[in-house]
Order: C-alpha cells, then sequence, then structure tokens
C-alpha cells in the first residue's frame, strides 16, 4: 500500500509503518522528550487511495515504562505523501489528577525528512505527542 515507509514530524521523531490487510505496524522513535529508543506500533488503515490511519504507541521498552500511550488518528494523503494526525497522550494519574492526565495535539508526518525539519521550525513550540518528564 501507498502509505507503507518511514516518515517524520515536525519534531524530528521517525515513524516506519508497513500495512497488510488493513492492519499497520512498525516503530516509532522519538526525537524530543523524555522517551528514549525505539517503540513498537500497532494500528489500522483503511483500503483507499487517501486512507483513514490511526496507531497506538505503548511507551515502553528496553529502557524503561513510561506508564502512558499516545495514539495517533488521521489521514494519508497520497499527492503530498504525508500523514496529518491528532494525538492523545495519556499518562498514569491518581483518580483526583485525571483531569490533567491526557493531552491532545497534532503531527505532520513527512516522507522527507528535510521537508519535516523545513516546516517544523513553526512547529517546534508544539507539545510533542509522548511523556517528557522525568
Amino acid at each position: 500500500m501507498a502509505i507503507d515507509g518511514t516518515y517524520y514530524n515536525e519534531l524530528g521523531s521517525m515513524l516506519t509503518i508497513t500495512s497488510q490487510n488493513g492492519s499497520v505496524s512498525g516503530t516509532y522513535q522519538t526525537a524530543v522528550g523524555n522517551a528514549r529508543g525505539i517503540y513498537d506500533l500497532t494500528g489500522y488503515v483503511n483500503d483507499d487511495t487517501d486512507p483513514a490511519v490511526g496507531w497506538l504507541v505503548l511507551w515502553s521498552n528496553q529502557y524503561g515504562d513510561r506508564n502512558s500511550l499516545t495514539c495517533w488518528a488521521g489521514q494519508y494523503y497520497s499527492e503530498d505523501d504525508t500523514i496529518v494526525t491528532m494525538w492523545l497522550l495519556r499518562s498514569e494519574s491518581a483518580e483526583n489528577q485525571n483531569w490533567a492526565a491526557t493531552q491532545v495535539g497534532e503531527d505532520v508526518f513527512y516522507a522527507s525528512q528535510e521537508l519535516a525539519k523545513t516546516r517544523g521550525r513553526v512547529a517546534a513550540l508544539r507539545a510533542p505527542a509522548h511523556p517528557v518528564g522525568a
């Protein structure tokens, strides 16, 4: 499928995805924050020219468990070879702090790392889609 490949967001994070029979798998490596290493991802994509796509990363790997996860939902645009998404980052919290445990944001993933860097100068002020605390 056309969506298969490696993409970079405005903050320099790298997304590698492969799709088969409506399922998406791959890896995510963040370029910022406190979640080092490579993380597995899983999700779904519909079979269309410009398909809807969504995936989830559990922020746990050989370097540690951040007690959080992020899910992205968006659409792949074949003309620009980009994936435009909104994300939810959910962190573990005490019940009385539930209101502060979910963050919302957006990411655009580009097939060109250079294009992602160019566009990222403006986007660098946005919150990242992964844990940033100690």
